[in-house]
């Protein structure tokens, strides 16, 4: 009996081993999935800080290389809205009237500094009239793309670089080549309340143009600032037939009847005495071989006319004598070298280089204009402007922004207006503009101008001439 109590101790005493052993695995296990799932918690935050600290690090490295794309590329924009209200009147009494001539001009700018020594320029830009999809017969004209109300199409308006080179010497130099900085040139800015975005005297040219020009700075030899030099070459119109296409190799060359028209130009820019915000510019440009219709793609009837040489000068001041008084001059004088050629206007009639195409022929004009600022800080602007063109008057702005081609009337244009300048941005103008033209052909450098004087009234108005102009205009221009 003893023996079985013992037996049956013994072996009590192995279960409650064995079962302690039991719970002691048991434990260790439940520390064990313990540390492992602290491990994968350790884990994951360990993989989340990595993937923070790499994107952290990617961020880092795209900000950085944004930032040099930024100081290497830099964009603007421009916006212009204007609503017209135009009476013409004709020179047989008839009368025509808009009341509601409504556009809007986009911008969009791009300059890239690419080194130190090169820069590019560019602009592409859309001109239209609000509701109309119509294409503008000359909006195809290469100084006129993206400068006349056409269609929604966005035009390459600028598209070129600056080199400049010998900049540690006595005489730095610079080469401008493409479409040239050659629209909305002074003394516009003051009008639209901007920087002088343009080289050439408004009056003169204001339009796209493709060339190339080589500027010289004599401001260190001379001791004198802002002093530079300038030679300017550009295809005045590139004419091209073709029924003569021979291969992509040849596309766009010219044809063997007519030649192109090459521009070529001296201009000089300086400075008045102790004034460094002041422009003075003298020029001299001659273009040769002038075709008498660039969009008549009939080379059978279209020919070259001649040559023509223009002179220029002109002088303007920004906030002179810190008066917030802004002022300018401009004179144009032209002549031409007929050739004796005549082209078939579309009434038939033969016409030459402002004239019969025999007599040389020579014009003039002038324009002159302020604006002064008062209010707080300038905020309030009021302008005005007048310009007078001879009968044979001839410049070179039918890519004008504006809608009447204001500057090369031969007679009397007259514009007056109140600014408001919300900020750097943005402003409003209200103006009236006035032109009485004396002659005929405003605009045009073929055929004979005449002395507009009254017509019968049986004339329709397409035979007759515009003899007055009459506009109120308001416009909004936005530029970043």
């Amino acid at each position: 009996m003893l023996k079985k109590v013992i037996f049956f101790l013994g072996l009590v005493s192995i279960v409650s081993a064995q079962e302690e052993d039991v719970r002691l695995l048991q434990k260790q296990v439940k520390t064990l999935q313990q540390e492992v799932k602290t491990l994968k918690k350790s884990q994951k935050q360990h993989a989340k800080k990595s993937d923070e600290d790499f994107n952290e690090l990617y961020d880092f490295a795209e900000s950085v290389e944004t930032k040099v794309l930024e100081d290497k590329l830099k964009f603007s924009l421009g916006l212009r809205f204007g609503d017209d209200f135009i009476e013409k009147t004709y020179a047989n009494g008839n009368k025509v009237k808009n009341n509601n001539m409504l556009t809007t001009k986009f911008m969009l700018g791009i300059k890239a500094n690419i080194v130190d020594n090169l820069r590019f320029y560019g602009r592409l830009s859309m001109y239209k009239y609000w509701g109309s999809s119509a294409v503008h017969p000359y909006s195809y004209y290469d100084n006129m793309q993206g400068r006349v109300p056409s269609d929604s199409a966005l035009y390459v308006e600028r598209a070129y670089i600056d080199w400049f080179f010998f900049q540690d010497t006595s005489l730095p130099m610079a080469l401008t080549i493409g479409r040239q900085p050659s629209a909305d040139g002074p003394s516009h800015q003051f009008k639209d309340n901007v920087k002088r975005k343009a080289t050439y005297s408004a009056l003169l040219y204001d339009g796209v143009a493709d060339g190339a020009v080589w500027t010289l700075n004599f401001s260190k030899i001379l001791h004198y600032p802002k002093t530079y030099l300038r030679l300017g070459y550009s295809k005045g119109f590139g004419y091209v037939n073709t029924d003569k296409y021979i291969g992509n190799a040849f596309i766009g060359a010219s044809n063997d009847d007519i030649k192109d028209t090459d521009v070529y130009g001296v201009f000089l820019d300086t400075t008045l005495p102790n004034m460094s915000n002041s422009l003075v510019q003298i020029s001299y440009s001659q273009l040769r071989d002038i075709i008498a219709n660039p969009l008549d793609v009939n080379y059978s009837n279209n020919k070259n006319i001649g040559n023509m040489s223009l002179f220029g000068a002109m002088v303007e001041v920004d906030n002179l004598a810190d008066l917030n008084l802004d002022l300018f001059a401009h004179y144009g004088y032209n002549k031409t070298d007929p050739n004796g050629e005549t082209y078939n206007d579309p009434m038939g009639n033969p016409v030459g280089l402002l004239g019969d195409g025999e007599e040389e022929k020579s014009g003039y004009a002038y324009w002159l204009g302020g604006r002064y600022g008062f209010g707080t800080d300038a905020q309030y602007k009021i302008g005005f402007e007048y310009n007078h063109g001879s009968q044979d008057w001839v410049s070179l702005t039918q890519g004008g922004y504006d809608l009447y081609n204001k500057l090369a009337t031969r007679g009397d244009a007259y514009e007056a207006y109140l600014m408001y300048v919300v900020n750097r941005y943005l402003n409003f103008r209200l103006g009236y503009i006035a032109i009485d033209y004396k002659y005929t052909r405003s605009g045009w450098f073929v055929g004979e101008s005449q002395k507009i004087t009254s017509q019968s009234s049986e004339l329709p108005n397409e035979q007759s001439y515009v003899d007055k102009l009459h506009s109120v205009y308001l416009k909004m221009n936005l530029v970043y």
